[in-house]
């Protein structure tokens, strides 16, 4: 009685206080569970655990300091190795401002801040650090053993201050320190528990007598409990206690942590881990099994998620509330479950028989022994269980238990249901009716022989429906009349394994996908766009909105109404959650009909997976509400990393292939944590990384670029502010603007330089046609002169001697005579032409010789004039000859069409051109003959652009109506001048 009197007195202190929801605590043995140990990179000997304001995880460990994502362990190597240093930490503090605190088992303390792990020390180091805390007031204490007894220092406003008998420190074994709430610091030397008030400058001592191996911590409402050799106890309480195995281990101290369930967590001990549960029983001990942490743990740590981290000698171990609880005591099941319209049992069948389910019973009960079965169907009253050995009717009681058993006789069946009047029937190649204690076939096409009758289910109306091979799915009356189920070819998910009504709507689930039949049309959803649809076993939709599926890939729930819409949408992205996916449950597979989902009367889901039976609470479900904290991890470029801190990173020209990691910190599921990141300045669109944590980039140009991440936790929960790096990559010489205008300058001079080649070449060629006419020039005037002219020389001589023998004074020599003096004209004026021809193979003053062109052309009819620009320079003669062809055709064009008053010829010589423009004050051009360059039937403008296109210039035409027309020529230097 002494000792119920305690334990109730010990349950009733950790009860929640009021306003607080604890909700039922699992079973240690229900809890999810998992382990990390040298294989996983986990370090050994973790003797003491912190997490950062960031979120990771830190671990104290015999081979120094870690830090851990919930993925990949990385140890954090100090600045400077002091040799004298132990590698063993023993002891963290995450300090408000973010930095961590580190006790070393020999050496001291360190600090890591802003990606440094620093020696602290203030003084040479002393004894092995058992304790770091921080205060209320922000000091920090440091507590360490030296010799067995207890060295205290604080540290505050940057002065250290060291603490000893004359602060009221008492002799006694060194124990551990509490940092309260209220701003108190508790320290246990034991057999004394000693208190600093907020503000004293002395210890007090306590009326507690504190027993070796001491623990100390404070829960929720502020009570500081005590765990010790003796037990565990709230202070000031006295004996009140409930026994803990002792501590034996050499240098390992008991450690107490409390939850925010108000269960304790106590390590160290020679048993294990022990908890305890706030609705009161023994302490529960952890044991060595493949669901358990090692036996010797040696710290505890609650992380913002409520997720229980345990420190081992091997590694570490999480345990986190669960979604599925495994129930104790099954096998592997055989049989999907019966369950009984507003029963408050449920039905399935293992491997050793039928087995019932009660509402508060944490195992299923087996009130039927039998091997081999293999289907199961009925209700409350009654059930039908076939196995190897034949069928079996049972008749059940009120609770549900098997009162008598009936042998039935009939053929083997894989298949049976009981109709809405409380007919049981079967099915194998035809349908059977149970009649008394024997299986007879059914009337109708439904009791021939044919395909298979794979699944049966009553459809509410006193027929049923059914899955036949080569048949499809059909709909069967109690008289055996067989109806297609809906028109049309078979749905596309596959063979048909389980189904679900939802009032006048019928949900198939297959191997394939799931489908929905409602007034005789379907809509489907197939595993290659949905894959947690593939392989389903299991359907049930609650009346909280929910859909639930069992299947090859797991279990999911899926809101009711956005599964409607994707069925009316096929292809539609679907929110949905996994559900005991961390634990590896999933459907069980090669079944014929299955209904492996199913709910209880208080509302609890069970179902049938590969791992045997488990259940879930709808309205208790664990989801982890806490966007998860990013973090970029490391920048490593070309195989080098960059330190990440302190604003823009600067990289190197022709930085190849930068990679970024980074992490989520929600540590409940963290493999199941997804991500998405872009880079502005190289992609614009968010990229799905899925669970990746590593980020790629190749041949980045120069530029800024800033790399954002965000994550969602393993519920789906975003952090869309997620993490940033900015970075920028410099540009080699050949990338830079300058080295851009230089290339720029010399593609420009290169191409002036071809231009000014092409022009040359030009040039070269039209004063190759000049020479040449000036070459045949001067071959005609020689011709001329050494043949026609001497010829005709020759022949009048002839003439002349036959005229002097002709008598004076007749008829026939007088017209000789005049004929001759004609001749000798000619002559005359032919060597005259041929001087002319020599003398124009010279350069001319264009000036001169079209001022006796104008003259001869225009004389006194009109005012004209000339203009000069420039000093005049000599022309070549052809090209002086084919300006001055130009010069008449305009003079022609403005005396016959122009009407003009007054002609002006202007005439400039430049340096790289002679420009020659004639200016006449007429009536212009007409339009058409200004847009066209020439006039039908007429071809001087045509002429004058070819004569000016030889000598490689240009002509322009300038006209406005009632404005004159200027003809300017421009002929190159190098064309005109010799």
């Amino acid at each position: 009685m002494k000792h119920r009197a305690i334990l109730l007195a010990l349950m009733a202190a950790l009860l929640p206080a009021p306003g607080l929801h604890a909700g039922p605590t699992l079973a240690l043995d229900q809890m999810r569970h998992t382990r990390w140990t040298l294989k996983d990179g986990a370090p050994g000997n973790v003797r003491a655990l912190a997490q950062g304001r960031d979120g990771f995880l830190w671990l104290g460990a015999s081979t120094g300091l870690y830090r851990f994502d919930g993925v990949r362990f990385d140890r954090i190597l100090p600045d400077r190795d002091d040799p004298r240093r132990s590698l063993q930490v023993t002891a963290l503090l995450t300090a408000r401002n973010g930095d961590i605190w580190v006790g070393y088992d020999f050496g001291g303390i360190a600090v890591y801040r802003g990606g440094h792990l620093r020696d602290a020390n203030p003084w040479p180091a002393q004894g092995g650090v058992s304790a770091i805390v921080q205060a209320r007031d922000g000091s920090i204490w440091v507590a360490a053993e030296s010799r067995g007894k207890m060295l205290l220092s604080r540290f505050q406003n940057g002065r250290w201050t060291r603490y000893g008998a004359a602060q009221g420190l008492v002799d006694g074994m060194m124990g551990p320190m509490l940092a309260a709430s209220d701003g108190s610091l508790y320290v246990a030397l034991p057999p004394a528990l000693l208190r600093l008030k907020p503000g004293a400058a002395r210890f007090d001592r306590l009326p507690d007598r504190v027993a070796p191996f001491a623990a100390l911590a404070q829960d929720g409402r502020g009570q500081v409990w005590i765990a010790d050799n003796k037990g565990v106890r709230a202070t000031g309480q006295g004996e009140a206690k409930t026994a803990l195995a002792p501590v034996n281990t050499p240098y390992v101290t008991r450690h107490l942590t409390i939850d925010r369930d108000h269960a304790f967590w106590i390590t160290g001990q020679n048993t294990g881990l022990a908890r305890l549960r706030p609705q009161g029983g023994g302490p529960e001990t952890a044991g060595t099994g493949d669901r358990q942490p090692a036996p010797l743990s040696l710290s505890a740590l609650e992380d913002r998620e409520a997720n229980i981290w345990i420190g081992t000698e091997t590694g570490l171990d999480r345990y986190a509330a669960t979604r599925l609880v495994h129930a104790n005591g099954t096998e592997s099941l055989v049989t999907g479950f019966v369950a009984p319209p507003g029963g408050t049992s449920l039905f399935i069948a293992g491997l050793a028989g039928v087995y019932r389910t009660s509402p508060n019973a944490a195992a299923p009960r087996l009130i039927f022994p039998k091997s081999d079965i293999g289907v199961l169907c009925g209700d409350a009253r009654q059930l039908l269980a076939i196995s190897l050995d034949g069928a079996f009717l049972l008749d059940l009681d009120a609770s549900g238990d098997v009162h008598r058993t009936t042998p039935v006789k009939g053929p083997l069946s894989v298949s049976c249901a009981r109709d809405a009047k409380g007919q049981f029937w079967t099915g194998m190649d035809r349908l059977y009716r149970l009649e008394g204690d024997r299986l007879v076939p059914a009337s109708g096409a439904a009791g021939q022989a044919g395909g298979t009758i794979t699944l049966l289910r009553s459809d509410g109306a006193g027929g049923l429906i059914a899955a036949r091979s080569r048949h499809g799915l059909l709909r069967i009356r109690s008289d055996g009349v067989e109806t297609p189920l809906f028109p049309g070819p078979p749905p596309a998910i596959g063979a048909v394994v389980t189904m679900a009504r939802d009032g006048d709507r019928l949900l198939l689930g297959g191997q394939k996908g799931l489908a929905l039949v409602r007034s005789g049309r379907m809509a489907l959803l197939t595993e290659r766009a949905y894959p947690y649809l593939a392989g389903l076993t299991g359907i049930h939709r609650t009346a909280d909105g929910w859909t639930w599926l069992s299947g090859a890939t797991g279990i999911v729930r899926i809101r009711s109404d956005a599964l409607d819409r994707a069925f009316a949408h096929p292809g539609r992205a679907i929110a949905y959650q996994r559900i005991g996916h961390d634990a590896d449950y999933r459907a069980r597979s090669n079944l014929f009909d299955a209904n492996d989902l199913a709910q209880d009367a208080t509302g609890r889901l069970w179902f049938a997976t590969d791992q045997g039976l488990v259940r879930a609470d709808p309205d208790r479900l664990a989801r982890n509400a806490m966007p998860p904290p990013v973090v970029i991890r490391a920048l490593r470029v070309d195989g080098r990393e960059y330190p990440i801190e302190g604003g823009r990173i600067a990289l190197p020209a022709l930085s190849k292939r930068v990679q970024i990691d980074y992490t989520a910190l929600s540590l409940t599921d963290a493999r199941e944590n997804r991500f998405r990141y872009r880079l502005k300045g190289a992609q614009g669109d968010w990229f799905d990384a899925g669970t990746d944590r590593q980020a790629l980039y190749t041949n980045l140009s120069p530029g800024d670029y800033q790399f954002r991440v965000v994550a969602a936790n393993n519920d789906g929960v975003w952090n869309e502010e997620g993490a940033t790096l900015s970075f920028t990559i410099a540009p080699a010489f050949y990338q830079t603007g300058w080295f851009l205008l230089l290339c720029c300058a010399a593609v420009g001079g290169v191409g002036w330089l071809l231009y000014r080649r092409r022009l040359h070449v030009l040039t070269d060629r039209a004063r190759g046609r000049v020479q040449a006419q000036l070459a045949e020039r001067e071959r005609i005037a020689r011709e001329l002169h050494d043949t026609l002219l001497q010829g005709f020389q020759g022949l009048m001589l002839r003439f002349q001697a036959v005229v002097e023998q002709l008598p004076r004074g007749t008829g026939a020599r007088k017209e000789l005579e005049g004929a001759l003096d004609r001749a000798e004209d000619v002559l005359i004026e032919s060597r005259e032409r041929v001087h002319s021809l020599r003398q124009e193979l010279q350069p001319v003053l264009l000036a001169d010789r079209l001022r006796t062109l104008l003259a001869d052309m225009l004389g006194d009819r009109l005012s004209w004039r000339i203009d000069l620009d420039g000093a005049p320079r000599p022309i070549c003669a052809p090209v002086a000859d084919e300006m001055a062809r130009i010069v008449r055709e305009a003079l022609s064009n403005a005396l016959r069409h122009a009407a003009a008053g007054t002609i002006i010829l202007r005439l400039g010589h430049a340096p790289d051109r002679v420009v020659m423009s004639v200016i006449d004050d007429g009536v212009g051009l007409p339009a058409a003959v200004a847009e066209t360059g020439m006039r039908d039937g007429h071809y001087g403008l045509v002429g004058m652009r070819e004569r000016a296109r030889r000598l490689n210039g240009s002509l322009d035409i300038l006209s406005a109506p009632q404005g004159g027309t200027e003809i300017r020529v421009s002929v190159p230097a190098r064309i005109a001048y010799p």
